[in-house]
């Protein structure tokens, strides 16, 4: 059962008691990430979030770590897009100390002047290891390229100027104007009773003074065309997307079979095409992004660098033979079983079910049950996905970027076959 309070100052808490746990897993989620910064602040909800474990007014770096091996339990950050989360899982009977160190982070950051700095030099080999990996540098810069005007399409790390030029002070600034209560979710699951989590957390989070809300967002345009970086590297590394459905969109179920079929697991029609008829790459496929307000289609694959101009063809069309040609009930009925079967399988996870607890309170404001879902799976037709196809798969709106020893002429006819 899922369980809602809000402090008076618009902290929410949202808690789903496991009666047969043995665990309680928690998280604070901040609704800020990477889009809500300004060009000069890249990455600096990304460094927030690496300063997470580097100590507090009471705990220093090391009696954090200590106290999470003591207790057994896991703790991790992470930085989206859109979010910022700092999260925690240890035995329930641990739950009080697990959540008193979680505030505290959140609360009374130290932000030790030698941490920074040594944490700076993280994330900048951070960027320099993405900038190593070609086939994760491509959707860096597919980013850059197919939103160049929102912050959207900025790296979340940041870039080595922005974060470099990032000060102490810039930290304590940005999470003093931008940790706003209302932007903010603690989500727990496991074997817990709400009152008594509100109990342990509501006091501490009651004192963050009220704020604005996060200021709107600029809502993203896509830029289609095709953009070739040159790079001597062994394959040509191709990343192409179109504007989808956002998070919230009517049609964001239909668009998550669509991507099942098109190229989300090994039987779909991209990693058939493209790798086991016609051996063109080894690793192809296909993903939906959602946001608040929008979201992506999106394509990668890496291919031999003459082949790459016949790869893009292949993908191309299939992308235009969703958009006309009806996919079969069996293509259907599959995506329909893979994509209940991965909901529900991870639903077994209390991690799973905590990150679930805090994304339906960010976009819809209560708890959407897995029978809900379940239900809008199976109520897609193959009209619905035709239709989804046509509207957000058009080649008029597809960005593509090609990192790699490409044949830039050969692509560009590519494009337009």
């Amino acid at each position: 059962m899922v369980n809602k309070t809000v402090l008076d100052n618009g902290v929410r808490l949202v808690t789903e008691k496991l009666p047969n746990a043995y665990s309680v897993t928690a998280g604070l989620w901040m609704e800020v990430g990477s889009r809500d910064e300004e060009p000069a602040q890249g990455g600096i909800s990304h460094f927030i979030e690496h300063m997470a474990f580097k100590g507090t007014a009471r705990r220093d770096a090391l009696a954090i770590a200590r106290e999470l091996d003591r207790l057994g339990g896991l703790a991790n950050a992470f930085t989206s897009r859109e979010t910022t989360c700092f999260h925690a899982r240890t035995l329930a009977e641990h739950l009080g100390t697990i959540t008193d160190l979680l505030t505290d982070i959140f609360l009374h950051p130290a932000y030790d002047p030698a941490e920074v700095e040594r944490e700076r030099q993280v994330i900048l080999q951070e960027i320099c290891a993405v900038e190593d990996t070609p086939d994760e540098l491509v959707h860096v810069l597919f980013g850059l390229n197919f939103w160049p005007d929102n912050p959207l399409g900025r790296p979340v790390l940041g870039s080595t100027e922005s974060v470099g030029a990032i000060s102490r002070q810039d930290l304590v600034d940005y999470l003093a104007a931008s940790y706003a209560p209302a932007n903010l979710v603690v989500a727990a699951v496991g074997q817990l009773e709400h009152q008594e989590f509100v109990d342990l957390v509501g006091p501490a989070l009651a004192e963050l003074p009220i704020l604005p809300p996060r200021r709107p967002r600029k809502l993203p345009e896509g830029k289609p065309g095709l953009v070739v970086q040159p790079r001597q590297c062994e394959q040509v590394h191709v990343a192409m997307g179109a504007p989808g459905p956002s998070a919230t969109h009517p049609d964001r179920f239909a668009a998550a079979l669509l991507n099942v079929i098109l190229g989300g697991n090994m039987s779909s029609r991209l990693f058939q095409e493209v790798r086991e008829k016609r051996g063109l790459a080894y690793a192809v496929f296909s993903y939906l992004s959602t946001y608040s307000d929008a979201g992506l289609f999106g394509v990668y694959m890496g291919v031999a660098p003459g082949r790459s101009p016949e790869a893009l063809r292949v993908v191309r069309a299939e992308l235009a033979r969703l958009a006309v040609e009806p996919v079969s009930e069996e293509e259907l009925e599959h995506a329909k079983e893979h994509t209940k079967g991965s909901i529900l399988l991870g639903a077994e996870s209390p991690d799973s079910r905590m990150f679930r607890l805090a994304r339906n309170e960010f976009n819809f404001g209560r708890d959407v049950t897995l029978e809900e879902v379940v239900a809008q799976i199976e109520a897609v037709q193959v009209s619905d996905l035709t239709r989804v196809a046509a509207q957000f798969l058009d080649p008029d709106k597809l960005g593509i970027t090609v990192l790699g020893p490409a044949d830039a002429e050969g692509l560009a006819k590519g494009t337009r076959a």
